[in-house]
């Protein structure tokens, strides 16, 4: 690419961050001109000739445009639930990601869907944790898309996936098992306990065989 074509293109971008700034104090039109000039340099992805390095840049450009609109939009209209903010940058990542290992094969499930992974996760994780409201369907989504991912990365052999999801199922289950004490008689606790104890005595030897092969099956995944 010739120096004239990147002085336009950096002039094309300082148009669009000027009109940005003109929208200050005004999340509508600031969210219009986002969302507009993602779908434009989005547009610029589709030219030919363009090398994948540039392509993955561009796209970034124009997603994380597209993500500040609808941001700036729900910003707006008073939206305060969590997930409008955090799914779609973890939907946007995500995507990202499975791209880059289709394309890369032997890229680390780490870099690939850690980020996104952990966008979905965490916010839910920690308000399900700490804010004192009982909010039973995040509880069931959170736990429906953790438990989904270690799953799907057992399937696919994706070390994140796996790791993230079980890091998120066990404090979920800890905040449900907690939650449940005050429900139930303390018997049912105390004997489940007690079983889980004689099982695992009588079981040991099998159980740390299965635990040594886990963590090699674990430490083998990408």
């Amino acid at each position: 690419m010739g120096d004239p074509a990147v002085a336009l293109e950096a002039a094309a971008q300082a148009v669009a961050l000027l009109a940005l700034l003109l929208t200050v104090g005004a999340l509508r039109p600031a969210s219009t001109v986002c969302t507009l000039w993602g779908v434009a340099v989005a547009l610029r992805v589709l030219r030919r000739g363009e090398s994948r390095v540039r392509r993955w840049a561009l796209a970034g450009v124009a997603g994380g445009s597209v993500l500040l609109g609808g941001w700036l939009q729900l910003l707006a209209s008073r939206v305060t639930l969590l997930e409008a903010y955090t799914v779609p940058a973890a939907a946007l990542a995500l995507g990202a990601g499975l791209v880059a290992l289709r394309s890369r094969p032997g890229l680390n499930s780490w870099l690939a869907l850690g980020p996104g992974l952990a966008a979905v996760l965490l916010p839910g994780l920690v308000s399900v944790l700490v804010a004192p409201e009982p909010q039973p369907w995040r509880r069931l989504a959170l736990g429906v898309v953790a438990l989904g991912a270690v799953l799907g990365g057992a399937a696919r052999r994706w070390q994140a996936p796996v790791v993230l999801g079980a890091a998120a199922l066990v404090p979920l289950a800890l905040h449900e098992l907690a939650r449940g004490w005050d429900l139930l008689p303390r018997w049912i606790f105390l004997g489940l306990g007690g079983l889980a104890l004689i099982a695992l005595a009588a079981t040991y030897e099998r159980r740390r065989r299965d635990v040594v092969r886990l963590r090699a099956a674990v430490g083998g995944m990408r």
